[in-house]
């Protein structure tokens, strides 16, 4: 049933389509039957949809007689810090993440600053699919207040967590893309404390996304990537709609792929941890297993998605998490994603070596690592990837193991690849990397032609 209802992360639909405001009105009055009594803080992202929702959202979870504290436009990392900082029952954030505009979502969050794990989605959803809500009097109903310091509060604890007066001493150029998402409220105005030399680009909160689309990737980050080189800023940093991703640009203008930064945040960790754990999900670069390797640490993969890899830190007191598409989770600070801190971290290296971003990080590995999807409907993925248990080890060569932690995937004697459902469009996607172009290409286009004929055939 879970899967009707949540993906990956949260809910996460196209508004009008899969996702109305009845929905909402549901789900508010779920988590306040949930939550018993107490208060919800509760806040959203630069979407179209996203103020009619968190209304609609509100007076659900107030109908139960619970509370609701309303922190406007702010990115889920904040949501998420407050959260337990202020000892919240439960946070929740109107987000689609990094999906394309017509997109609306929620995103829960427990107390401890984690998102709302896969037992508490599932609790919310048999309350939820039962409508067995609680029904507040008159006179006993929730009360709305707001909160205009949530922004404020986070830089502020970012920056006791930094050494801010060592990257202040460099006065580095950086550069800074929102992505005309909740990033823009907070990104630019931290990267100021710390540097008196901000650009920002894409900087206006705006549902549309105009500047570019939400996922900070290569192919959306041309604009930043130009500017950094024609400037001669040190650091380009790229968010995503919700700003829980954050992707960086070298001063060439070289986008570095989420897991090499990991890895080199991994290092760092490490010299002070040893034998360390860091987690990370299944779709990460092998660099990554190199690099703690090297530092002596352990590394544990888990499925995709920031709340498997923040269970599996919680539960293994790891020193860091994170996933490739931009997600580092800093236990040192708190649960969720942490894009902010993980850029003072990067920015701290540099004042500490005295070396670039880009000298940094050639000391990490690169594998070539290639993607692509193909369309899938919903209802037909079980049984897709149900055959391509079989049906993928069958086609490909040199098959050393085959692991179903989360989708399919298949360590090879030169590389890997990944088949795994999306669980947010109707799609699956495929990853491959390998130590050459030629290899994960060819790897690439044979595991392509299986998952075709599978999708076909169901």
């Amino acid at each position: 049933m879970a899967d009707k209802l949540f993906g990956t992360t949260g809910v996460r639909k196209i508004y009008g389509k899969e996702f109305d405001l009845e929905m909402a009105l549901n789900l508010g009055k779920a988590l306040g039957t949930l939550v018993g009594n107490g208060t919800v803080l509760l806040a959203r992202d630069a979407r179209t949809t996203g103020l009619m929702v968190a209304d609609t959202l509100s007076a659900g979870i107030m109908s139960t007689g619970v509370n609701v504290v309303r922190a406007g436009i702010i990115p889920t990392p904040t949501l998420a810090y407050l959260t337990m900082s202020k000892g919240y029952d439960a946070g929740l954030m109107v987000t689609a993440s990094h999906n394309p505009p017509e997109y609306t979502g929620i995103k829960f969050w427990s107390k401890s600053s984690m998102g709302f794990t896969s037992d508490e989605e599932r609790k919310l959803e048999k309350i939820y699919d039962s409508k067995k809500f609680t029904l507040a009097p008159w006179n006993q109903l929730g009360e709305e207040l707001v909160i205009e310091t949530a922004v404020d509060e986070h830089i502020e604890a970012i920056l006791e967590k930094c050494d801010a007066d060592l990257i202040r001493s460099k006065n580095f150029t950086v550069i800074v893309d929102p992505g005309n998402g909740a990033g823009c409220v907070l990104a630019p105005y931290l990267i100021q404390k710390l540097s008196s030399k901000v650009v920002t680009i894409n900087a206006q909160p705006d549902g549309h996304f105009p500047g570019r689309k939400s996922e900070p990737e290569e192919e959306s980050l041309g604009d930043l990537m130009e500017l950094v080189k024609q400037t001669g800023a040190d650091l380009g940093i790229a968010h995503d709609g919700d700003s829980d991703r954050v992707v960086f640009v070298t001063k060439t203008g070289e986008v570095i792929r989420g897991d090499r930064t990991i890895a080199l945040l991994a290092g760092e960790y490490l010299k002070t941890s040893k034998k360390g754990t860091v987690v990370t999900t299944v779709d990460s670069s092998l660099a990554l297993d190199e690099i703690v390797e090297q530092r002596e640490g352990n590394i544990i993969r888990t499925p995709v998605g920031d709340i498997q890899v923040a269970v599996k830190v919680k539960e293994e007191n790891a020193v860091m998490g994170g996933e490739a598409c931009g997600v580092f989770i800093l236990p040192e600070f708190h649960l969720a994603p942490e894009p902010f801190l993980a850029s003072c971290r990067i920015l701290e290296m540099m004042a500490r070596t005295g070396k670039s971003f880009g000298e940094l990080i050639e000391t990490i590995p690169i594998y070539p690592l290639m993607k692509t999807k193909l369309t899938c409907p919903n209802e037909k993925k079980s049984i897709v990837m149900k055959n391509l248990v079989e049906s993928l080890p069958k086609g490909l060569e040199d098959v050393v193991k085959v692991i179903t932690v989360d989708g399919v995937g298949i360590t090879l004697k030169e590389g890997w690849i990944l088949v795994r459902p999306s669980g947010t469009e109707p799609v699956i996607r495929i990853t491959c990397e390998g130590p050459t172009k030629d290899l994960v290409g060819s790897t690439l286009e044979k595991a392509k032609s299986i998952v075709e004929k599978t999708i076909d055939k169901a």
